[in-house]
C-alpha cells in the first residue's frame, strides 16, 4: 500500500501509449498507417467508422499492454539476477517493496499475510504444488515494473536474445512460456488485421474461398483419376520388374559360365606367358654380355671425342674474343654515324609534321565541299530512282498488256475450236442417223 500512495507509479493508461510498440511484429505497421489519418476532420469518416477506429485503437492498447507485461513476467527472473539494473532505474522504496515480495515468493512460510498462512498450512500438510509459491502481490510487482519506462528497452533485448536461444534449441528444449508469448502475438496481429479488413473485403475473401473450394474439389477428383492410373502403371511397372529380374538371372548364370571359360583360358595363358619370360631371359641374358662389349668400346670414342670436343672448344674461344673485339670497335663507329643520322631524321619529322597539317587543312575543305556535295548526290540519285521507277511501271504496263492480249488470243481460239467441234459433232450424229435408217430399210 505504501507503494501505491508513492507519486512515482503510474497508472495503466498513461504507460498504454509507450508499451503499445511492445510487439515486434510487422502488424503494427498497418495500426500506424491507420492512425495517420485523422478521422475527426469532416467529409472523412462517418460516425460508426470513428466509433470502429476508437475500439480498434483501444484493442491494440489492450493487447499490447497484455503482451509487455507478459514479457516482463518472462524476463523477471533475469532482472532480479541482473540487481545492478533495476537498482538503476527504480527509486529505493520501490526496490524495498521488490525485495519483500522477492523474499516472500521464495519463503512463503515467513510470510504474514492470510493467503500464505493458508499455505502455510497446506505445506505442513505435505501439499508443495505450486499454488503454494504464489501470493496476491506478485501482481502488485509486477505493476511496480511495468510503471518505469526505462525497463522497456532491457526488458526487449532480453525478449530478442530468448527468441534467438529459442529458435536454435526449439527441437531439444522447448520454452512453453516462449510460445505462449509467440503465440500471443500472433494473436495480436491476427485481430489488427481482422479490425483493419473491411466487410466488403471479408465478403470477397469468402467469395474467393468458395471458388478455391471447388476448384479444390475438381482438382481431388482429378488426383483419385490420376491415382488409379497411377496404380494401374506400378502394377504394370512391378509385371516388367519381374520379368526384368528373370532376365537378369539368366544373364547372371551365363555369366557364371563365361567366367569359368575365362579362368581356363587364363591359366593357359600364364602359362604360356611363363615359357615366353623363361625364353625371354636367355635371350636378355646374351644380349648383356654383347652390350657390355659394345659399352667398352663406346667409351673408348667418347674419350676420344672428348679430347678433339676440348680442342675445338680452345679454338673457338679464341675466335669468340676476336669477334667480340670487332663487335665492339663496330658499335663505336655505328654511335659516331647515328649522331649525324639523328640530325637528318629531325629534319625529315619536321617536314612530315608540316605535311600532316596540310593534309589535315585540306581534309577540312574537302569536310566542308562534301556538305554541298552529299545532298546534291542525294537529290540526283532519287531523281535517278524516280525516272528508273516510271520506266520500270511503264515496262510492266506494256507487258500486262501484252499478257491479257496473248490471253484473249487463246481465249478466242478456245471458243473458235468448240465451235468446230460442236458442228462436228452433229455431223456425226447425223451420218449415224442416216445409217441406221438405211439399215432399218434393208431388213
Amino acid at each position: 500500500m505504501d507503494a501505491i500512495s508513492s507519486g512515482t507509479l503510474q497508472s495503466p493508461s498513461t504507460f498504454s501509449e509507450s508499451s503499445k510498440t511492445g510487439s515486434s511484429r510487422s502488424g503494427t505497421s498497418t495500426a500506424n498507417t491507420e492512425k495517420d489519418r485523422d478521422l475527426t476532420k469532416d467529409n472523412v469518416a462517418s460516425p460508426i467508422d470513428l466509433e470502429c477506429h476508437i475500439q480498434t485503437e483501444r484493442i491494440t492498447k489492450i493487447l499490447d499492454e497484455a503482451i509487455y507485461k507478459t514479457k516482463l513476467a518472462l524476463c523477471l527472473p533475469k532482472l532480479v539476477q541482473e540487481y545492478r539494473t533495476l537498482t538503476s532505474v527504480l527509486s529505493r522504496q520501490h526496490m524495498d517493496d521488490l525485495t519483500f515480495i522477492f523474499e516472500q515468493y521464495d519463503n512463503p512460510l515467513f510470510s504474514t499475510s492470510l493467503l500464505n498462512m493458508a499455505a502455510m498450512e497446506d505445506l505442513k500438510a505435505g501439499d508443495i504444488s505450486l499454488k503454494n509459491r504464489l501470493n496476491p502481490e506478485l501482481g502488485h510487482l509486477l505493476y511496480i515494473m511495468n510503471s518505469y519506462p526505462a525497463l522497456k528497452d532491457k526488458v526487449e533485448e532480453m525478449i530478442q536474445e530468448m527468441k534467438l536461444e529459442y529458435e536454435e534449441t526449439r527441437e531439444t528444449k522447448p520454452v512453453n512460456a516462449l510460445e505462449y508469448l509467440l503465440t500471443f502475438e500472433h494473436f495480436r496481429d491476427l485481430m489488427v488485421t481482422q479490425m483493419n479488413t473491411t466487410a466488403a473485403e471479408e465478403l470477397a475473401a469468402k467469395i474467393n474461398t468458395r471458388k478455391l473450394e471447388a476448384s479444390n474439389e475438381k482438382l481431388i477428383g482429378k488426383i483419385k483419376e490420376y491415382s488409379t492410373s497411377l496404380k494401374e502403371e506400378s502394377e504394370r511397372f512391378e509385371e516388367t520388374l519381374a520379368l526384368k529380374s528373370d532376365i537378369i538371372d539368366k544373364l547372371e548364370h551365363e555369366l557364371a559360365l563365361l567366367n569359368q571359360d575365362a579362368n581356363i583360358k587364363l591359366k593357359k595363358k600364364i602359362l604360356d606367358s611363363d615359357r615366353q619370360m623363361v625364353l625371354a631371359t636367355r635371350a636378355h641374358a646374351v644380349k648383356n654380355e654383347m652390350l657390355k662389349e659394345e659399352e667398352i668400346e663406346v667409351r673408348e670414342a667418347y674419350e676420344s671425342l672428348l679430347r678433339t670436343h676440348l680442342i675445338d672448344e680452345k679454338n673457338q674461344r679464341a675466335r669468340r674474343f676476336k669477334v667480340e673485339t670487332q663487335l665492339l670497335s663496330w658499335l663505336q663507329k655505328y654511335d659516331l654515324e647515328m649522331g649525324d643520322k639523328q640530325v637528318e631524321l629531325d629534319e625529315f619529322t619536321e617536314k612530315y609534321e608540316d605535311e600532316v597539317q596540310k593534309c589535315e587543312e585540306l581534309e577540312a575543305k574537302l569536310a566542308e565541299q562534301d556538305k554541298e556535295y552529299i545532298p546534291l548526290m542525294a537529290e540526283r540519285e532519287a531523281e535517278y530512282h524516280q525516272e528508273m521507277m516510271e520506266k520500270m511501271t511503264k515496262f510492266l504496263i506494256e507487258h500486262a498488256a501484252r499478257v491479257i492480249q496473248s490471253a484473249w488470243r487463246e481465249v478466242l481460239a478456245n471458243r473458235a475450236e468448240k465451235k468446230r467441234l460442236k458442228k462436228l459433232q452433229k455431223k456425226m450424229q447425223a451420218a449415224t442417223v442416216i445409217a441406221e435408217k438405211k439399215g432399218g430399210g434393208k431388213k
